[in-house]
């Protein structure tokens, strides 16, 4: 058991959190027919299929000249603006760069809250001790053969003085707070080791703690995006990226974005093109040809709606390689900090009787003691239920499990009061009021659960003895949690090198083109980055940053 009781407010008080969630800010565009020839010059872009079946198999034509309302000039491109976007348009402008930012949504789209980051100045305050290599080595692992050590671990070290500088500099239009990991305790998610520091950007109107950290992250976007601006940035919003505009066989030189009014807007980019453009998980045809698992009736938790995997799509068109995975499984449980309507979402890893609606027991319950609970085994195998649902049974001997724990004891007592945990004396009632579709085989399955539990070995499924005297369900009243499993991120679809540059189907870098954030694969494998709260960020923040320094030549110099 991992529960622990920290104190979160002492922690806001000068310290930081952890990451949950990724961002998206997705480029916007929408996959256009078109009869024009492969942009790979013969290199088939439809590799999970027959040729031509997917609407990304072929690059559709630029517009038409007299489709372009306006042309603009600048150095850097930035497409996309979330959380590796905003920090190298704030980057590329403070460096006196001209730089045009273009996005699809009205404002910057900020899902998620904290910014990792290694190898920081304040490891040495806090106790932290980066180990470059031992952390190479355990992504190469759990990266499942998708992790490029030489990309990320140039990132994990040079994060810690991207994200301060970034940090830093937009502290005067919004103040961030900073800390270790190991001092968190977010409600949804308790860490228990610092492995790195993090950044958070809290709202101060916002009184309940977790919602002023996730409220707080999307307004200090826009706060950055606003002080870019004042820079010289030019911002164009709504106008989401189209295609990318590529000299034959040569550089990416620019891209058209179209406006509001339909027209498109030339934009022409002499140092560089940087695709943040975020991940496909709301992409039903892009999920169909690679993560299937994730698509259909699946409820995404990013509000935005652009994940639409437009970067992606657009690099290929002009002869970038095609990673084909294994691609990351987001897949996580509610982000419900205030336990409205579930209770807390790090109790949906612990060995309590797991059933479906159909009160059938489908999994050993001790599989998902994984220590991130978005990438739990448990979130891979209750998606696949009915309703995509799992329901958690447990008695009055609750408390073992919560290590008796009073604070956590209290959380679930409060949560039974306000019905977010039904209650019941009996097991039929309990089915009755949570609704099993078959109450008497969620009798029988309870009865069957207390045989193995009494038999002290769980013959059925494996969970551990040292679990089963306090899950058998013997003792009322009979507590019932829900667990629904919703979507929110995917990662991958171009590969890059340790500049962020695209690489095309040799792997040479395309000049002019580079990734940044969840777009670019070599990150991780099926998994979120499982050790690194606030990575998603981490990798976007510094990630596009570098990109930035590689195109205005700067690569070896510090933020």
């Amino acid at each position: 058991m991992i529960i622990m009781n920290l104190s979160r407010r002492s922690f806001l008080a000068g310290a930081g959190l952890v990451a949950a969630g990724s961002m998206a800010s997705l480029s916007g565009c929408v996959p256009q027919a078109s009869t024009s020839s492969d942009a790979s010059k013969g290199t088939t872009l439809a590799s999970t299929s027959s040729e031509n079946r997917w609407s990304w198999s072929i690059a559709p034509e630029p517009p038409a000249e007299n489709e372009v309302s306006e042309e603009v000039d600048c150095e850097v491109l930035v497409v996309g603006l979330g959380s590796g976007g905003v920090p190298a348009t704030v980057y590329a402008a403070a460096m006196g760069a001209d730089v045009v930012a273009v996005t699809a949504g009205d404002a910057p789209e900020g899902e998620g809250a904290y910014i990792g980051a290694y190898n920081t100045k304040y490891d040495e305050q806090y106790g932290i001790k980066y180990d470059p290599a031992e952390l190479r080595a355990e992504y190469s692992y759990w990266g499942f053969g998708s992790n490029n050590g030489d990309v990320t671990g140039t990132i994990w070290d040079r994060s810690g003085n991207a994200v301060d500088w970034f940090a830093e500099y937009c502290n005067d239009v919004w103040p961030y707070e900073c800390g270790p990991d190991s001092a968190i305790n977010e409600g949804i998610h308790i860490r228990e080791t610092a492995t790195h520091m993090v950044y958070v950007f809290p709202d101060p109107e916002e009184e309940q703690e977790q919602e002023r950290v996730y409220n707080g992250f999307p307004k200090f976007l826009k706060a950055a995006c606003d002080k870019a601006e004042k820079d010289g940035a030019r911002i164009y919003y709504s106008t989401p990226a189209r295609q990318l505009i590529r000299e034959e066989g040569g550089r990416v030189k620019g891209a058209y974005a179209q406006k509001e009014d339909g027209s498109y807007l030339k934009i022409n980019a002499s140092l560089g093109v940087l695709l943040a453009t975020g991940d496909f998980h709301q992409n039903d045809e892009m999920l169909e040809a690679w993560l299937p698992l994730m698509r259909g009736d699946l409820i995404t938790r990013n509000p935005y709606g652009n994940a639409q995997g437009d970067g992606q799509k657009m690099a290929w068109w002009i002869g970038a390689g095609q990673d084909t995975g294994p691609f990351n499984i987001g897949l996580c449980w509610p982000h419900d900090f205030t336990f409205a309507k579930n209770s807390p979402s790090r109790w949906g890893s612990l060995p309590w009787l797991r059933v479906n609606i159909a009160g059938e027991r489908y999994t050993n319950e001790t599989i998902g003691s994984h220590e991130w609970y978005s990438t739990s085994p448990m979130c891979m195998i209750d998606v696949k239920q009915p309703g995509h649902t799992a329901y958690q049974i447990c008695d009055s001997k609750f408390g073992q499990m919560l290590e008796n724990n009073e604070s956590e004891i209290e959380i679930f007592k409060d949560c039974v009061e306000r019905g977010v945990i039904w209650s019941a004396d009996t097991i039929e009632e309990l089915a009755e009021k949570v609704g099993f579709t078959n109450p008497d085989r969620l009798v029988e399955t309870v009865k069957r659960y207390n045989e193995v539990c009494a038999g002290g070995s769980d013959v059925d499924f494996g969970v551990p003895a040292e679990y089963l005297a306090y899950s058998s369900v013997t003792e009322p009243p009979f507590y019932c949690m829900h667990r629904e499993v919703l979507k929110q991120w995917t990662d991958g679809g171009v590969n890059t090198n340790r500049y962020g540059q695209v690489l095309d189907t040799e792997h040479e870098p395309i000049e002019g083109l580079y990734a940044a954030g969840n777009i670019r694969s070599g990150l991780a494998g099926t998994h979120y980055l499982w050790k690194s709260f606030g990575s998603n960020k981490l990798n976007a923040t510094a990630g596009s940053m570098l990109c930035v320094k590689h195109m205005l030549g700067t690569w070896d110099e510090e933020f």
